[in-house]
C-alpha cells in the first residue's frame, strides 16, 4: 500500500509536469514539421512580393532546409545565395526540432500509460480538490503561456531576441545578413510572429480542453457520491 500510494503521488506529479510539455512541444511540433503551414503563409504575408522570389523559388529553398534538419539531407537552400554561418545555424536548430518530437512522443507514451494504469487500477487517483493533475497542469500552461503572450504583445522582438539568446548560447548565427543568406528574406519576422500566435492558441486551447474536462469529471464525482449518500 506504501508502495501503490508513493507511485501514484509520483506518477500524478509527473502528469501535472508533462501537460504543459505535451501542449507547448505538440503545438511548436506542427508548424516545424508539416510544411503546409508555411506554404500557407507564402501568399497572405505576401512573401514573393517582398522578397521578389517566385513561389517555386521559395518552396525549393524552404523544402531544401527543412530535407536537411528532418531527413538529413545535404544542406540546401535551392537557388539562393547561404553563408557558412547561416549553415551552422539551421545545424544548430536541428536537435532542437527532434527535441520537439521526442517530447511529443515521450509525453504521449506516458499519457497512454498512465490513463491506462488509472483505469486499471494499478495507481490510484490523486486529485486534489477533485481536480485531476493533468487540469492543474491546464492551469499552468495557461498562466505560463498567457505570460509569454502578454510579453509577446508588449515587445515580439525582445522576445525573439530572449528566444535566441536562451537556446543559442553564445551564439549570434542567427543574425542574417540578407545579401550573404538570401534564405532569411522568405522567412520574415511576421511569419514567426504567426507560428508564436499559432503555437500559444493550440497550446492554451489544449490546456482549456484539460481543464474543462477536468470539472465535469469532477462535477459527475460529486453527483456519484451524493447518489450514493442518499442510498
Amino acid at each position: 500500500m506504501i508502495v501503490k500510494k508513493f507511485l501514484s503521488n509520483l506518477v500524478s506529479f509527473l502528469a501535472f509536469i508533462f501537460t504543459p510539455i505535451f501542449c507547448i512541444s505538440f503545438s511548436a511540433f506542427i508548424p516545424c514539421f508539416f510544411r503546409v503551414f508555411y506554404y500557407s503563409c507564402i501568399t497572405p504575408l505576401s512573401i514573393p512580393e517582398k522578397s521578389g522570389y517566385s513561389i517555386e523559388v521559395i518552396k525549393e529553398a524552404f523544402d531544401g532546409v527543412m530535407d536537411y534538419i528532418w531527413k538529413g539531407a545535404e544542406f540546401s537552400t535551392g537557388s539562393l545565395r547561404f553563408s557558412e554561418e547561416g549553415k551552422q545555424h539551421f545545424a544548430d536548430c536541428v536537435p532542437l526540432f527532434w527535441l520537439q518530437l521526442i517530447l511529443v512522443l515521450i509525453s504521449t507514451v506516458f499519457f497512454v500509460a498512465y490513463f491506462i494504469l488509472l483505469k486499471k487500477k494499478v495507481l490510484n487517483k490523486v486529485y486534489p480538490k477533485g481536480l485531476s493533475p493533468v487540469s492543474y497542469g491546464g492551469f499552468a500552461t495557461v498562466l505560463l503561456l498567457s505570460s509569454v503572450g502578454v510579453y509577446a504583445a508588449i515587445d515580439f522582438d525582445g522576445l525573439f531576441t530572449l528566444f535566441h539568446k536562451t537556446f543559442f548560447p553564445g551564439k549570434d548565427n542567427w543574425i542574417f545578413d540578407y545579401r550573404k543568406d538570401e534564405i532569411i528574406k522568405i522567412l520574415p519576422e511576421e511569419f514567426f510572429l504567426v507560428c508564436a500566435v499559432f503555437i500559444i492558441s493550440l497550446a492554451v486551447i489544449l490546456s482549456i480542453v484539460a481543464i474543462v474536462v477536468g470539472f465535469i469529471r469532477r462535477k459527475k464525482s460529486l453527483k456519484k457520491e451524493e447518489i450514493s449518500i442518499q442510498d
